[in-house]
């Protein structure tokens, strides 16, 4: 359908001549020079529908057994395709030294013009203040360099592994799957030549006999000029990556984690009686999950991270209680966990010092990391939490990460085995994760790391969603936030919270899987307001998974406009969001919607009034005017 997806870049798809990755081996750059090496190749179609091949590609150094393999996913209904590199040692003694592994290693030799050849769209990470995700256009000029990288080994910490690059060849969309400390780096060199490469941040290591690593996944898509790339990413990703929950595909999802309706931080002053009280009160707003956050075990948040059962003083009876109160109003229940971050003077410290990665110099008082490359270690945790998954009622697992650790991984290196423990971590990690899910396939998992410091394309493999950030509750950084992970996130695939009942505190959060921080259970609670916006949530929330496609320029700016299209092309129906910020002069903004047919006729039904009008498709993609009379304020219109 699509035809080659690497062609644009003058790769060969069957990596032949042209790998697009690179390493260093005994001192010897291996860039696209395996002439010497022994290889097979196996392709294999993964789908009754011939949607996917994969196609295998092994190379063995002869002289020491080295043995490099490409496992990639070419993707026969979007014009993407995905790569995993593996190293392997197959002889009798150690290899040499293998370096400076880049995934991906290409030059663009197709530049837009002389003065700014190539643009990049750079997304930050999430250090959970206003400029998560913030947005930005670099013109990539002749002679220039950018970096863009994880931050203390936490994937989405500094920038967000996924950007796009437009160029003379067209667009392309490079997405990294690697929970550690990638890097990706992009030189324009004085002819205008764009060389982009991406791997870990360090690589310089030799294999045992009989060893084998992994590397970062790489994910590219690329179009031809013109052509939209965001929405068709958007959908391979919720096709193909976001996990099904209990076997239908995943959609934006409605649920209570209790600690928001203290605004973040109701964790240590939770018991069983007030969460079986808020649960009750949640009954009937179509709530389908509620969790509670840390400071349910003993020790309380944060000391009692490696404490792993439930505070006598506050659930006396365990968690199963609470459990059966959320399963009582069809709710799922569940808690949060933070596997890695391990406090000194906890039971998992005591017991099992043995599985801890500690930094050099740290006192006694600096947590440890869980060393989740060791399968008891796994095994430990998961026995954890399937005794909870066995209670009724019980099916939510929420993970969480408050600790960077790069150093830990690096200070546990020797000086010819760096980035092994990094490597070895994050591939336990992986294992962790999809045991989990094994054990537990119908139960919904939520990352967060601190907030939204470890979303990459990994992660969008196993989990249902993730918390975007630890800055809440402000409307103008959520709805640029969600603006700008619809670039390339489906928008199930993560959580915005809200506190208020008004229009606008609504619309601004809507677009993600809702996370209801109400006070459900206060006694002046509007509950027939809160259900009226349930409601609406409900039933809308399918649009969120379809095209996305913005109406305005991305902005927090108080006195800017902000919008977003949403719109699934199989039901051919939609809705746009626009926000009137609060010191924004200009009461109109004309828009014009895409993926609409010229010929059909649809209803608008504008939520301010709940008034409707039907406008011919053409004349809604030559620009629709609307006015928003509050600043703040917020429109939503729904078309079909």
């Amino acid at each position: 359908m699509w035809g080659d997806p690497l062609s644009l870049w003058n790769i060969d798809p069957q990596w032949g001549d042209q790998p697009p990755f690179s390493f260093t081996y005994d001192g010897a750059l291996e860039h696209r020079a395996l002439d010497s090496w022994t290889s097979s190749q196996k392709e294999v179609q993964l789908d009754a529908h011939r949607r996917r091949t994969t196609l295998t590609l092994t190379r063995t150094e002869p002289r020491t057994g080295l043995t490099g393999i490409c496992e990639s996913v070419v993707y026969d209904d979007f014009p993407a395709t995905d790569w995993v590199l593996y190293f392997e040692n197959r002889g009798f003694a150690d290899t040499g030294l293998i370096e400076e592994i880049q995934v991906l290693d290409i030059t663009l030799t197709q530049p837009l013009s002389g003065s700014a050849p190539y643009i990049l769209h750079r997304t930050n990470g999430a250090p959970s203040n206003p400029t998560d995700f913030e947005m930005s256009r670099v013109l990539l000029k002749p002679e220039t360099s950018i970096a863009l990288s994880a931050g203390g080994g936490r994937s989405s910490n500094r920038d967000f592994p996924f950007f796009r690059i437009d160029g003379g060849h067209g667009s392309s969309i490079i997405a990294v799957g690697w929970s550690g400390q990638w890097r990706a780096m992009l030189d324009v060199d004085a002819s205008g030549h764009l060389r982009i490469r991406v791997g870990m941040e360090r690589t310089r290591f030799k294999l045992h006999p009989g060893e084998q690593v992994r590397t970062p996944r790489l994910l590219v898509m690329t179009r031809p000029p013109g052509e939209d790339i965001n929405s068709p990413f958007r959908q391979l990703l919720q096709e193909h990556y976001i996990p099904h929950f209990q076997g239908e595909p995943h959609r934006p999802f409605l649920y209570c984690n209790t600690c928001f309706t203290r605004g973040g931080h109701w964790l240590n002053e939770c018991d069983q009686e007030n969460q079986i009280s808020l649960i009750n009160a949640l009954s009937g707003l179509g709530v389908q999950a509620a969790i509670t956050d840390a400071g349910w075990f003993e020790g309380g948040w944060p000391a009692g991270a490696g404490n792993w059962t439930p505070r006598e003083d506050a659930y006396p009876d365990g968690m199963g209680p609470v459990a059966a109160a959320a399963r009582e109003h069809g709710m799922q229940y569940g808690l949060w966990f933070e596997p890695e971050r391990v406090v000194p003077g906890t039971d998992l410290d005591r017991n099992h010092s043995d599985w801890l990665l500690r930094k050099k110099g740290a006192d006694e008082k600096t947590p440890a990391l869980l060393n989740l490359a060791l399968p008891r270690a796994q095994q430990y945790f998961l026995n954890i939490v399937a005794d909870f998954m066995q209670l009724p009622g019980f099916g939510c697992y929420r993970q969480d990460f408050n600790m960077d650790p790069l150093d830990y991984w690096r200070d546990n290196d020797p000086e010819d085995r760096q980035g092994i423990a990094e490597i070895r971590y994050v591939e336990g990690l992986y294992e962790y994760w999809d045991a989990l899910a094994e054990q537990s396939p119908d139960s919904f998992r939520v990352n967060c790391a601190s907030g939204g410091r470890r979303i990459d394309l990994e992660s969008i493999r196993r989990f249902h969603v993730h918390q975007k950030s630890d800055y809440w509750f402000d409307s103008i950084v959520d709805q640029a936030t969600l603006y700008a992970l619809s670039q390339y996130l489906p928008n199930g695939a993560v959580m915005c919270p809200i506190n208020r009942l008004d229009d606008y505190s609504f619309h601004s959060a809507l677009a993600a899987s809702l996370c209801l921080g109400w006070i459900a259970d206060a006694p002046d609670f509007d509950v027939n307001r809160a259900r009226e916006l349930t409601s609406i949530y409900l039933e809308l929330r399918h649009l969120l998974t379809g095209h996305w496609h913005p109406l305005t320029e991305y902005s927090r700016e108080p006195d800017q406009w902000l919008g977003s299209q949403y719109h699934r092309d199989d039901l051919d129906e939609g809705l746009i969001l626009l926000f009137r910020r609060e010191s924004c002069l200009q009461s109109t903004l004309s828009v014009e919607p895409r993926f609409l047919n010229p010929d059909a006729t649809y209803q608008l039904t504008f939520h301010s009034s709940g008034s409707t009008q039907k406008i011919p498709g053409s004349e809604l993609m030559a620009g629709l005017s609307i006015p928003i009379f509050d600043a703040p304020g917020s429109e939503m219109i729904v078309y079909r």
